[in-house]
């Protein structure tokens, strides 16, 4: 599904109008592809936009898409980033899997990853789901919600 320029530039509107409201001087880039957009933003003040392990940056990506949620082509997903915080966070986390599978696949037995949030353990299952040999999933409730990696 192809992303219109003029949706691109909306987003981009309605991203530095909630900046603004917000009281911090950011700047936002957006950019398309594949049914997503991702919206990237450069600020001073990345630390409060983050939070507590990304609690802030989670919830403004989720008042950015109820607000955008009318205007967005259907099965649009939307990426928010501040300061490559996201991308940073995914690297550590391919890092913790893939130490995990070589022990996996070293001992043959069962890891148990930390704990992490939703949007890490999606992470943590597309890498496992990337390497021959091993499949992972998730056991637990709530915060206490835990990825295994296994061998196939």
């Amino acid at each position: 599904m192809a992303i219109s320029i003029s949706t691109i530039k909306e987003v981009k509107a309605k991203v530095e109008k909630i900046l603004s409201l917000l009281g911090v001087d950011a700047k936002a880039s957006v950019s398309a592809e594949e049914g997503r957009i991702k919206i990237a933003i450069d600020s001073k003040d990345k630390a409060l936009l983050i939070g507590y392990r990304g609690e802030n940056l989670f919830a403004l990506r989720y008042i950015i898409a109820l607000i955008m949620r009318a205007d967005l082509p259907e099965g649009t997903s939307l990426v928010v980033d501040v300061g490559d915080y996201l991308k940073d966070k995914e690297k550590r986390i391919e890092s913790m899997v893939d130490a995990a599978v070589k022990k996996v696949k070293e001992t043959g037995m069962e890891e148990m990853m930390p704990t992490m949030n939703p949007y890490e353990r999606m992470l943590a299952h597309q890498r496992v789901s990337k390497i021959s040999g091993v499949t992972s999933y998730s056991e637990g409730a709530g915060t206490e919600r835990r990825i295994f990696i296994t061998k196939e």
